[in-house]
């Protein structure tokens, strides 16, 4: 076996070396094949350039030789590349072609140009991006490759607990086998498994832990609807949730604009704020909080707050009182004169 490979490239070495005596410029060849794996019966593309000492391309016989793992000659051809030094050839591979490294040799004056390629089985990876997710929340990154296939259909399915494989979606890997996809996990607490299938080859399977974020609530509430312009409120809540020292913003809705107050519930999800009314009219409060991992967010209902004027100064309270005093004693006097009149 290895006698016949080497009798190839002596072949391709004394061809070169017996032109190498007619041109003082010796070629330089490139051979390359289209892709670095094949199955078997696939077809191989097999290219490359020919240039002299000066970087020109060259227009010549190229002789191709292809050994398998086993030493064998799968392919001798001699082919003429253009006037741009670029030749093509093309291989197809047996169907029962033997798995492992190919070398491909090219020559033409000069040295010998080399590459390699396998052939393998087809083979498919299964990957995701987290092991434990919780619902709802992003999607799950499913990913591999497709090996040595390219460019082709993907079955991804995912299964609870190993039993009854259900459909995910039907995608293409890419021209270098890659694939991806962001899928959204089942609502359901469990264990999952995903993976990935083509002609007949399937991946080892991924694991996936779901857990169901809980669900929440949250209550604001002012301790008096007593409300006036300038007078200090005092608002008290409470958020029911795992969470320990929950963020949590109370959100002000005046006649005027809204503004936010932000503060940090109790470890027992009691939480409390103030603010000052500064204008009259219809105010709403509400609450709420953004959700953990753990749990989700919630907003508290709408609690309205009519806010309705300052009430008086004690100055004008005082005020007030001094013309009262005078009104009533002008009437006073008005009484007495009607009186002595009443008289004579």
């Amino acid at each position: 076996m290895r006698q016949s490979r080497w009798i190839v490239i002596a072949f391709f070495i004394l061809s070169c070396s017996s032109a190498t005596l007619v041109s003082s410029s010796p070629y330089s060849v490139i051979v390359r094949t289209n892709r670095d794996a094949y199955v078997e019966g696939e077809y191989v593309e097999i290219s490359g350039f020919i240039m002299d000492q000066e970087n020109r391309s060259i227009s010549t016989f190229v002789q191709i030789a292809v050994l398998t793992p086993e030493n064998v000659s799968l392919l001798v051809d001699t082919i003429h590349s253009d006037s741009d030094g670029y030749f093509f050839t093309i291989l197809t591979l047996p169907l029962n072609a033997s798995l492992g490294t190919y070398l491909v040799v090219a020559a033409a004056e000069g040295p010998t140009a080399h590459s390699t390629f396998k052939v393998a089985l087809n083979s498919i990876t299964c990957h995701l991006n987290a092991s434990t997710v919780y619902v709802p929340d992003k999607a799950v990154l499913v990913y591999g490759y497709a090996y040595p296939a390219r460019c082709v259909e993907l079955q991804l399915e995912f299964s609870q607990n190993n039993e009854d494989w259900r459909p995910i979606a039907d995608i293409f890997a890419n021209s270098s086998g890659y694939y991806n996809y962001d899928w959204t996990a089942p609502g359901e607490d469990g264990n999952y498994s995903v993976r990935a299938s083509f002609v007949g080859v399937t991946s080892p399977p991924a694991n996936l832990r779901v857990f169901m974020k809980e669900s929440t609530m949250i209550w604001v509430s002012p301790t008096s609807f007593a409300a006036y312009v300038g007078k200090t409120m005092n608002i008290e809540g409470t958020l029911n949730s795992t969470s320990k020292n929950a963020t949590i913003t109370i959100q002000y809705r005046s006649p005027q604009g809204t503004f936010n107050h932000t503060m940090q519930a109790s470890p027992d999800g009691v939480f409390s704020d103030t603010f000052k009314p500064d204008v009259e009219g219809i105010w709403t409060i509400s609450a709420s909080w953004p959700g953990d991992a753990l749990n989700l967010p919630a907003t508290s209902m709408n609690i309205q707050l009519t806010v309705g004027p300052p009430p008086p100064t004690n100055l004008f309270l005082s005020a007030v009182a001094v013309e009262d005093v005078v009104v009533l004693a002008l009437l006073a006097r008005q009484v007495v004169k009607k009186r002595r009149a009443g008289r004579h």
